[in-house]
């Protein structure tokens, strides 16, 4: 038993700040006869578990080993489970909390962290000993993902990834300004490796710890080498712990040694520095000045952003409400797909648009595709086109959308949108079918489009067409949408993955009040990949919600199962509300633009209530009827639950219960709620 002192404490206080990576250990590196790597904790039913790490470890955490060391005591990092924070939910083998069986619980949590790799934030924690004066140290951890990507014996360096452009970061290496890597704890050594843009940066200087600034670099450019990297040779030896931070193998590093070449060792590399910059400044500034995304703020950008848009729009004479621009900015960034819906005349297609000319994508650069969806369209090839049997030839169809997709899988810098126009004036799940399961995937894995079977069919044209096209996180699909007689209604598969959002309508006399502004410019293209990027959280979903509120929404889930088994409220839907709640901009006050109650009210009116349709047969005592425009809604549990108490202290409701209202009401009078 020992104490640190204050002082040892705060250099520990800042080590969950990085990102580590670890493997389950084997009984050889444990202390005790009986210890095991998957164990029980006391006399709880909750097992703990023993890490090793196999990425270097934050000099302080070195420092603690020794001294854990000279006591006998293992300097392996203990995982709980008992604390969601730590181990989350969504990483829980199958079944795990549905059990209390201790060696049910012990085998299931060893199969799911056998032979795997652990992405961890590493812990250190303190419990005062029983003489009230010593202390016991714990190097516990948080878990951020599991990879599958384990491979016997294999070491791994912490490598940051910037999003700076190359001529910025090379500029900053030289004046020996001081940088911070995110997840990268700057108490350690300074990084050898580098990741930026297009290349990989080897360092074979000296870094300076300027502690509160990071670190600067201290020896000359000519000390730093780099090599191109090849997306498909680096896929197998890299592993994912961030999009600020990956773990490379040494095995792969010194297989490539070789191939490093110096920073600016001839005109043509100086020449490829200054014209290599990840984000460009807008056509206004002609690229005049360069844009240092180390010094950028995100959270200021995307409030320019957003004032952008409005002062945009309102200069083409286009007026929406701030909370439905921000509610559909929101929308985009968290979803695969975003449905703007609701009477015609709103100014639904305008606004996509717009949207895309605020982010600086046009037709013209191919960065834009409106496609106007036909009745006629059934399958993906009609939008995609087909492979010729008897010729051998594919035949990409007149909407020019595979040639957009290949464009964006050629730039995956560059943001792109695709906006279908009236999109459900032919069922959407036939056209679209092959993207709603693809979208759903994270990059990191196979994203890919089939156009044909390469194995069964010979095409000519391969070189121009090839079998299928990577899609990538840089394009964004946007759809309006009418509902009306003429259209079709989305299926519940499709509506579990998009989010439909309705825009109000501007009364008239209002529109009096509006004056002419000049949209504002902005300093940098909105379009870049970083930047857009940047502006969704990374933070697990789960942890948008309180205890309550997920109680509230199981609540909804149980009442809605009652008519329908196969509605209800998912663990997808619960998912993307979370990594909303979670991506709300703040606004140049550091205030959220969207309150979240008002934020939960959504959400409810766009992802859950949208499912619910069908015959008073089958729907009347949910939803409930009324009579009249004004009013409360009868005989309806839906209405029951979001004006209970217990809702009211999650939020007003307001939208929802407009909803509900308009649904009873189209009940009354047809017997069918749409």
């Amino acid at each position: 038993m020992f104490r640190l002192d204050p002082e040892e404490k705060r250099r520990y206080s800042n080590i969950s700040q990085c990102l580590m990576l670890g493997t389950l250990t084997s009984k050889d590196n444990l202390n005790g006869p009986t210890d095991e790597p998957v164990m029980p904790r006391g006399h709880s039913n909750n097992p703990q578990f023993f890490i090793k790490p196999v990425s270097p470890e934050p000099v302080p955490l070195l420092e603690l080993n020794d001294m854990l060391l000279e006591r006998n005591l293992s300097p392996l990092y203990i995982g709980l489970t008992d604390n969601n924070l730590r181990f989350p939910r969504n990483f829980y083998p199958a079944g795990y909390t549905y059990t209390y069986d201790l060696d049910k619980r012990i085998e299931s949590l060893r199969s799911r962290l056998e032979n795997k790799l652990i992405v961890f934030r590493p812990q250190v924690n303190y419990m005062t000993a029983a003489d009230g004066y010593s202390e016991k140290i714990f190097k516990n951890l948080e878990i951020k993902n599991i990879d599958e990507g384990y491979k016997e014996g294999a070491e791994y360096v912490s490598v940051p990834k910037l999003t700076m452009g190359i001529s910025s970061w090379e500029s900053s290496l030289q004046s020996g300004k001081a940088l911070r890597f995110q997840d990268y704890y700057f108490h350690a050594e300074g990084p050898k490796y580098v990741i930026c843009g297009e290349y990989l940066y080897k360092l074979n200087g000296n870094w300076k710890d300027s502690v509160d600034q990071g670190w600067a670099y201290e020896s000359l450019l000519e000390t730093v080498e780099r090599v191109k990297i090849d997306p498909d040779a680096i896929s197998e030896f890299q592993i994912y712990g961030s999009d600020n931070l990956v773990f490379l193998d040494r095995k792969y590093l010194y297989e490539i040694n070789s191939t490093f070449t110096q920073v600016g060792n001839s005109e043509k590399e100086r020449l490829e520095v200054k014209q290599d910059i990840t984000i460009g400044t807008s056509s206004q500034q002609n690229n005049e000045d360069e844009v240092d995304q180390d010094e950028i703020n995100y959270d200021d950008l995307e409030s320019q952003f957003l004032e952008h848009l409005k002062t945009l729009g309102e200069s083409k004479g286009l007026f929406y409400h701030m909370n439905d621009l921000v509610n559909f900015h929101v929308s985009v960034k968290t979803n695969p797909i975003t449905v703007l819906a609701g009477m015609s005349g709103t100014g639904k297609s305008q606004l996509a648009l717009l949207y895309a000319e605020a982010m600086g994508l046009k037709q013209e650069k191919n960065t834009l595709l409106v496609l106007p969806i036909s009745p006629s369209y059934t399958e993906p090839s009609d939008l995609l086109g087909y492979l010729n049997a008897s010729t051998g030839l594919y035949v990409p169809s007149d909407t020019g959308f595979v040639e957009f997709l290949k464009h964006a899988k050629d730039h995956p810098e560059q943001m792109h949108i695709v906006a279908f126009d009236e999109m459900n004036l032919s069922q959407v799940e036939y056209w679209f079918a092959p993207f709603i399961s693809i979208l759903e995937l994270p990059e990191n894995q196979e994203r890919k489009l089939r156009l044909y079977n390469k194995e069964t069919a010979t095409c000519h044209n391969r070189a121009n067409y090839p079998d299928s096209i990577g899609i990538g996180d840089n394009i964004v699909f946007i759809g309006t949408a009418n509902i009306d007689e003429t259209t079709k209604n989305f299926s519940d598969r499709f509506l579990d993955r998009a989010n439909i959002v309705t825009l109000r309508k501007l009364s008239f006399s209002s529109l009096l009040e509006r004056e002419f502004v000049e949209p504002t410019k902005p300093l940098i293209s909105f379009g870049s990949k970083d930047v857009f990027t940047n502006w969704s959280s990374k933070d697990l979903a789960i942890s948008a919600f309180s205890l309550e509120e997920l109680k509230f929404f199981d609540e909804i889930h149980d009442i809605i199962q009652q008519y329908d088994y196969q509605k209800g409220v998912s663990h997808r839907v619960i998912r993307k509300i979370g990594e909303y709640l979670n991506s709300i901009p703040l606004n140049q006050q550091g205030k959220p633009y969207l309150d979240r109650k008002i934020v939960i009210d959504l959400q409810c009116k766009q992802r859950i209530l949208t499912k619910i349709r069908g015959s008073s047969e089958q729907f009347q005592k949910l939803i409930g009827v009324a009579s009249e425009n004004q009013g409360n809604v009868q005989q309806s549990e839906l209405f029951d639950l979001f004006t209970s108490d217990r809702a009211r202290e999650i939020s007003d409701f307001e939208f929802t219960l407009y909803e509900i209202h308009r649904k009873a009401r189209e009940m009354a009078i047809h017997d069918y709620a749409s």
